[in-house]
């Protein structure tokens, strides 16, 4: 809430400059970025290749704790005939695949992890388009400011000032992005 408060206290701030230098008429507009990324073209593809990749990933990962599961399982059956050494290596062998498991999780899917750079490669030809189709309607529209319903410094706004199909309509005009196959 606080963050809205401060949003709100720099908008009264600039949009005094922003009114004088439009011959005081302000011009304002808002747009849901999030529905216009997923009417862009490109988004479905992007998205479906992204989704095959992490699927690969995840059944890796669900073989590997099948491979652990089983080896645990094998270990509770034989654990009163294993000697004291035997117990101690497979104890490591397990301990070791968890670890591995845990690595490779954090690896694709952690917050440094290879799922969130794919996404990005994929994703950042499309929303720069947006961001090139938003910043375009904007000067055509002579809007002021356009604010992004996704940033959460909007509370409320008239339905009128929504242009998120007008930007949609002008992405889909645009011409298309081809996803970045890395």
């Amino acid at each position: 809430m606080s963050g809205r408060i401060v949003v709100a206290a720099l908008l009264l701030a600039v949009l005094p400059g922003v009114a004088l230098a439009q011959d005081g008429e302000l011009k304002i507009a808002y747009v849901d970025s999030d529905a216009v990324i997923k009417q862009a073209p490109g988004y479905t593809e992007a998205n479906e290749e992204f989704n095959r990749t992490a699927n690969e990933w995840r059944d890796s990962l669900a073989q590997r704790q099948t491979e652990l599961q089983e080896l645990f399982e094998e270990y509770k059956r034989q654990e009163v005939i294993l000697s004291p050494e035997k117990k101690t290596e497979r104890q490591e062998e397990m301990l070791r695949l968890e670890r591995e498991m845990q690595e490779y999780f954090q690896s694709k899917f952690g917050p440094e992890g290879e799922a969130g750079t794919r996404q990005a490669e994929l994703m950042q030809p499309i929303i720069e388009r947006v961001n090139r189709v938003i910043d375009q309607t904007r000067r055509e529209g002579q809007y002021s400011l356009i604010f992004d319903l996704n940033d959460g410094a909007l509370v409320a706004g008239d339905p009128a000032l929504n242009i998120t199909e007008e930007v949609i309509q002008k992405l889909r005009a645009s011409e298309p992005v081809a996803p970045s196959s890395n």
